[in-house]
């Protein structure tokens, strides 16, 4: 990551649109599994970032969802497929993707593990059935394949065009020394991929709003959580049930 751009980044975000409070991108300690940075505001508080969220395809995803567009939600089929990645990095993610889009807290869940790959089964509070495809198992070098689709009652959605199995780059150029991609995909922010852009949003969004962090360090501490006790069923044979939280 190009840390030291994308603090430059952040803080002509920060400049451009008068924002007060102020912090820092860093590194994510080691082992973690969540986003690869994480926000040092000002004060020395941490925030742990789920750029995810910002991404703008699971913006609009939610947003079907919350117009109304999609009516009657009942299962969402993920599916998530990287190299060099754990299992755990892979589902923390995906559980995640689960209660945003689901719009409802985790109630049970159960995996089946084979290696690098994994299939897990959950099942949301409102009734919401969720079926998470992870695998880590693709060769050094591959690109990532994801897919997240949305099935109501009346109405489907998928952030992948239909029969699509990789991410689509915005331009193709077809010359002498073979394909070249451009695959900007943010107005603002220029010379990044995907991942470094979509954390400078995410931090720009804290600092935009500091209560979104409060609420950001409360989902990854459960998320931490729930992604080993959900690895763990493989092991016991027995699902883990959580009960629902007061006011959730």
């Amino acid at each position: 990551m190009q840390l030291k751009k994308m603090n430059a980044a952040l803080q002509w975000l920060r400049e451009k649109y008068a924002v007060k409070a102020n912090g820092e991108l860093v590194k994510s300690a080691s082992g973690s599994i969540g986003a690869r940075a994480e926000l040092k505001t000002a004060d020395g508080k941490t925030v742990k970032l789920l750029p995810w969220r910002k991404e703008r395809r699971f913006v609009e995803l939610k947003n079907l969802v919350d117009n109304r567009t999609l009516e009657g939600v009942s299962t969402l089929r993920f599916a998530y497929m990287a190299a060099g990645k754990s299992l755990g990095e892979l589902l923390y993610r995906e559980l995640d993707l689960c209660t945003f889009l689901g719009e409802s807290e985790i109630r049970s869940a159960f995996a089946v593990r084979n290696g690098k790959a994994a299939n897990v089964v959950v099942k949301l509070f409102d009734g919401k059935n969720c079926s998470v495809e992870c695998s880590g198992a693709l060769p050094e070098g591959a690109e990532t394949l994801d897919r997240h689709e949305l099935i109501a009652r009346r109405g489907v959605a998928c952030d992948r065009t239909v029969d699509t199995q990789v991410p689509q780059s915005s331009i193709y150029v077809f010359g002498k020394d073979g394909e070249t991609r451009y695959t900007d995909i943010d107005t603002e922010l220029f010379g990044f991929d995907n991942e470094e852009i979509l954390l400078i949003r995410a931090a720009y969004a804290v600092l935009s709003d500091p209560a979104l962090g409060r609420v950001w360090n409360k989902a990854d501490a459960k998320l931490v959580k729930q992604t080993a006790d959900v690895l763990a069923t493989e092991k016991n044979g027995k699902p883990v049930v959580y009960k629902e939280e007061k006011g959730s």
